[in-house]
């Protein structure tokens, strides 16, 4: 069903259902995300994560001020990675008064979720000051996003308004 696109919570509802509820599924909701979870990790292509390392070398190498980092999972996987370019950290120094960071959003081969830091610049338009490929919405995960976001800026921080 996750490979057909159906979202975790309909496909548990759907397992749920045909099982003749919850109680009877033999599973809670938790133990579902947490097997989809592992599923889609695992399709994680060595090519993929490769791709991805090789073109932010290539542009770390070529572009003064271009910064990434990755943080891997238990098995050396790549669970978290956060990119930001030159152009990124200039705009950060004059208009990171008020940051947005937003994870509602989600790629679609691997399910991992999309963290733009955006801004507002001097002519109200919207300026990206970096982004992120989250593994997940854990406490560790934003620990190190925040942290490694901050060390990108030249550790310059603001509040993040956490609530």
């Amino acid at each position: 069903m996750v490979n057909a696109g159906i979202k975790p919570t309909a496909t548990y509802s759907y397992l749920a259902e045909e099982a003749g509820g919850v109680d009877v599924l033999g599973y809670s909701k938790k133990d579902c995300f947490n097997f989809i979870h592992q599923l889609i990790k695992s399709k994680v292509e060595a090519g993929d994560a490769q791709s991805v390392v090789n073109e932010f070398n290539n542009r770390q190498a070529n572009e003064t001020l271009f910064y990434w980092d990755v943080q891997l999972d238990l098995e050396g996987r790549i669970a978290n990675f956060f990119w930001r370019d030159g152009r990124s950290r200039i705009d950060y120094e004059i208009f990171g008064d008020v940051v947005s960071f937003d994870t509602t959003y989600r790629t679609n081969k691997y399910r991992m979720i999309c963290a733009p830091f955006i801004g507002i610049n001097h002519h109200w338009q919207n300026i990206i000051f970096g982004c992120a490929f989250l593994s997940d919405e854990s406490a560790e995960s934003f620990k190190w996003l925040f942290s490694t976001f901050l060390k990108s800026m030249g550790e310059c921080s603001i509040s993040f308004g956490l609530t």
